[in-house]
């Protein structure tokens, strides 16, 4: 009886998911026309971009992955969604472009202009970028690890969550940018001019240290509380909704393979009886790339993975930033250079997981098992642990051992 009704509940959920998918636009939104002129060359597009002051290139959710656009005029071009990964566009005009959630994976920028372009939720990991003129930019929550970068400008740029981990930001200019809640742990930031940059209490440093007043001082930035963004009304919304999002913001299926991705993520996790969102556990599982994207769009989404269990999994690079892990089973899990800052991680199982370059800064460690984890170069600061808390030699955390480690010893 329980699982016929089940089954009449996720009936309606699904065809309402379909609903909600459809008129998102899943088809690439690119003008097949705009996209078929970019084989023309540089030199013909260029032209036409001069003669037709009134033409605005839109190239939204295009597939230009691996393409040569070296030197075009591609300012003010609609490319929201678009797949631009290892693409060559050095030197390239994108001044004013939109490339809100794009895929910039491995792209060489290096010398392009990108002046007041809107880069927002985008993938830019392993971007070159070098002496790109990135001012006024917006690359809010982008995730730029490893990008090269540098000699590029800066200057005034929302960099607020935009994650720069082991980035090179070598003679960068910052002046101005809005580096609030950045993420810079082990980005190389020699030589980078730092005058009026403003930062928070919530911005990682290239040490893992938070800045606070005193580095703000020492280095002519200026310390600002946080933006306080308003929770989406999705925060909370049901798994089939953000799975819906996911879908909707172009990934690199297309047409009803999309649809079918979606349906098929409801028969593999149907509606079940289980303390975490079932979704959200297939989609972690299953493709980390897509989930880290959906977590730059959402931010604000609350991520339910109560008693989940992982157990031997490969989640490396994930993003778990927040989440709710109570109870969790992460046994021999691997998480190397995973984010879990401020995660609820009390009594959850990670005995022998690989937790190297692991960011657990403010996570709740209390009553958590971490027998033989790999902890090589894992960030505890404000991590809290308790009497409770098992630590990788077997031994129980203490008050000492928490403030060697920058962490906070509390009751459980």
């Amino acid at each position: 009886m329980k699982s016929q009704n089940a089954l009449h509940f996720s009936v309606p959920l699904m065809a309402m998911m379909l609903l909600l998918v459809l008129p998102s636009g899943l088809l690439s939104a690119a003008d097949s026309l705009d996209v078929s002129r970019l084989r023309e060359g540089s030199e013909a597009w260029n032209a036409r971009r001069a003669a037709e002051t009134g033409f605005v290139p839109d190239l939204s959710g295009a597939d230009l992955k691996g393409r040569k656009f070296r030197g075009f005029d591609l300012h003010g071009a609609r490319l929201a969604g678009a797949d631009l990964g290892q693409s060559d566009l050095s030197g390239a005009n994108l001044s004013g472009a939109c490339l809100d959630s794009s895929n910039c994976q491995g792209t060489l920028l290096d010398g392009a202009v990108l002046k007041g372009a809107s880069l927002r939720g985008s993938t830019l990991d392993g971007v070159v970028l070098e002496g790109a003129d990135c001012s006024g930019a917006d690359f809010s929550g982008a995730d730029l690890r490893r990008a090269e970068c540098s000699k590029a400008g800066f200057r005034g740029a929302n960099l607020q969550n935009a994650h720069f981990r082991e980035a090179s930001l070598r003679s960068v200019d910052f002046s101005g940018a809005d580096l609030r809640g950045a993420y810079l742990w082990r980005a190389i930031l020699d030589g980078a001019v730092l005058m009026g940059v403003k930062v928070s209490d919530t911005t990682v440093l290239e040490s893992g240290r938070y800045a606070d007043a005193a580095w703000a001082a020492a280095n002519g930035a200026v310390s600002m509380a946080d933006v306080i963004v308003p929770p989406a009304v999705a925060a909370h919304a049901s798994s089939q909704d953000q799975t819906r999002r996911v879908t909707a913001s172009g990934g690199k299926k297309e047409g009803n393979s999309r649809v079918n991705s979606v349906l098929n993520l409801w028969r593999r996790t149907g509606p079940v009886d289980a303390p975490y969102d079932a979704a959200q556990f297939e989609m972690v599982k299953s493709d980390w790339r897509e989930w880290n994207r959906l977590r730059r769009q959402n931010p604000s989404m609350r991520v339910n993975l109560t008693e989940a269990r992982y157990d031997h999994k490969n989640l490396a690079q994930i993003n778990l930033q927040g989440a709710d892990l109570q109870k969790a089973s992460l046994r021999g899990t691997d998480f190397s250079q995973s984010d879990l800052r401020g995660a609820d991680l009390r009594g959850a199982n990670l005995s022998e997981a690989t937790l190297v370059d692991v960011d657990l800064a403010g996570a709740d460690l209390r009553g958590a098992k971490l027998w033989r984890a790999n902890m090589s170069r894992t960030r505890l600061n404000r991590a809290k642990v308790s009497a409770a808390t098992i630590l990788d030699s077997g031994k129980p955390a203490t008050g000492e051992w928490a403030l060697k480690h920058g962490a906070l010893y509390m009751a459980d």
